[in-house]
């Protein structure tokens, strides 16, 4: 039985149970959309208990600043994410998938180590609503948990009636602890992130593969040797001087293996940009670049630095390899700002005027590679470029192939106890942190219904009462509407754009 026929059968299992369950009419047991919601009074006490202390209303406050200040920062990101897709060609538009966060769906969130995450971040949000609501006298009817075939979150469940009746400063306190304190959970496990990653060492010597588009090489193989010359960094690879085409052993350390794997060297190309100058004179990715002009190219930096040095116009002799028979090309180059001008605005740069532009991309070997102590740094160490870049880098970790460190990496550090252990407590330490932050910055956004629409739209009542305006909730309700579109039109715009222009 197929691993699809068996989902459908859980699938059409899990709808049973809720047919039979919307039957039972009972208020602990019900469902909620595709889930199902167990409800219990069971606790409520204690959470009423500690959210008498003093302590809550001074966090509703520090909650509520924090709220506006990564408000503001939300917003920003979003409009320069607009911005970015504008140069995105439809090929490269992200998937609608992507912005949901769930495992399963979301292809970039590993399904255990996503549900552990998301039910960490979904209790720690909902009981912080629980504690400020008990904190500012509203009663709290349930508590509970949501299914989903296996827990997807929690919740508790505040008086609405006495929410909706509560001072505005105080529901504000209410709606905002839930994404504070999602951010500082993510902050908190950020810091453990990069306090186990520091404990970390490289020991291995070599070019560790990023990325292979060579069948007998895979990403987490290290290169130790390409017929017997010792490769000890990934820069060594540039300084060989084999010709293209030449059949080649390459030593490969794979695991605690160490074996040898005949292929091709030279430079190969990978891949061809439509429309472009190499596209139309018929280049195909796999073909392998024997010369440029009559010379030899043997590494990509060769290749690179030559193109970087042509004009639009110029005309090439390229000559490629392609099942061991030379192929004869004589190319006109585009124009490089023409080219991104017309396919990829977003990327376009002044230096490109008057650049020639071939449109291929090439690696050695149809291989990317870089230092196992490198990739470390880049991980372990994403801050030295800046806080911005750093947070950036590290909530991409898991559309670059690292979530953060897979599996196939892992064996070429040196940690300091069981490697299956350490590296289970960083990825889930790791996705507690980026879940939470996701959740946080989520929720902060002013868009109806989430917790940082409500808070807007009190801050703008409290001030439009002052200025003594007439119809002040009105018109707060009004403008918290507006920038609700104004946002969802924002992150539609990601995923529409790039489809329709």
């Amino acid at each position: 039985m197929s691993w699809i026929t068996i989902l459908i059968l859980i699938f059409l299992f899990w709808f049973l149970i809720l047919i039979y369950i919307s039957k039972l009419k009972s208020n602990r047991i019900k469902p909620y959309g595709p889930a199902i919601m167990l409800s219990t009074t069971k606790g409520k006490r204690s959470i009423e208990k500690w959210g008498r202390k003093k302590f809550w209303s001074s966090y509703g406050e520090i909650s509520i600043i924090l709220v506006l200040i990564f408000m503001f920062l939300t917003l920003i990101l979003l409009f320069w994410e607009a911005i970015l897709v504008i140069g995105i060609p439809k090929s490269q538009a992200p998937s609608p998938l992507v912005a949901i966060g769930l495992p399963g769906i979301n292809p970039f969130i590993p399904i255990t180590y996503g549900i552990m995450a998301i039910v960490v971040a979904v209790v720690v949000h909902e009981l912080s609503h629980g504690l400020l609501s008990a904190n500012r006298n509203v009663g709290i009817k349930s508590m509970g948990v949501l299914l989903f075939i296996l827990p997807i979150g929690a919740f508790v469940e505040p008086d609405e009636e006495k929410l909706s009746k509560l001072n505005k400063h105080d529901r504000m306190k209410v709606f905002s602890s839930g994404p504070s304190t999602n951010i500082i959970y993510a902050f908190v496990f950020l810091i453990i992130f990069l306090l186990m990653l520091s404990t970390v060492s490289s020991t291995t010597q070599g070019a560790l593969i990023t990325y292979s588009g060579n069948k007998l090489i895979q990403p987490g193989d290290v290169i130790v040797s390409i017929d017997n010359f010792n490769i000890t960094n990934s820069g060594a690879i540039n300084n060989i001087g084999i010709d293209p085409g030449k059949n080649v052993t390459v030593k490969i350390l794979r695991g605690d293996s160490i074996f040898n794997v005949n292929t091709i060297s030279g430079v190969w190309i990978n891949s061809v940009l439509p429309n472009s100058p190499a596209s139309q004179a018929g280049i195909k990715p796999g073909e392998i670049i024997f010369s440029i002009d009559g010379k030899i190219v043997i590494h990509s930096t060769f290749f690179n630095s030559f193109m970087d040095n042509t004009s639009a116009g110029q005309v090439i002799n390229l000559t490629l390899l392609e099942n061991g028979k030379l192929i004869h090309f004589n190319i006109t180059l585009m124009d490089k700002y023409k080219f991104y001008q017309n396919y990829a605005p977003n990327y376009n740069s002044e230096n490109y005027k008057g650049k020639g532009f071939l449109g291929v991309s090439s690696i050695y070997m149809n291989v990317s590679f870089t230092d196992p102590s490198r990739l470390l740094s880049t991980i372990s160490n994403p801050f030295s470029g800046g806080i911005f870049s750093g947070i950036i880098t590290l909530i991409t970790l898991p559309f670059i192939g690292l979530s953060p460190v897979p599996s196939y990496f892992q064996y070429i550090y040196s940690v300091p106890f069981s490697p299956l252990f350490f590296w289970s407590i960083v990825n889930i330490v790791y996705w507690i942190f980026w879940i939470n932050l996701m959740l946080g910055l989520t929720n902060v956004l002013p868009l109806l219904p989430l917790d940082g629409g409500y808070v807007i739209k009190d801050i703008l009542s409290i001030s439009l009462e002052k200025w003594k305006v007439l119809n002040h909730e009105k018109i707060a309700s009004g403008i918290s509407v507006a920038l609700s579109f104004i946002v969802l039109f924002l992150i539609l715009w990601q995923f529409i754009y790039p489809r329709i222009f």
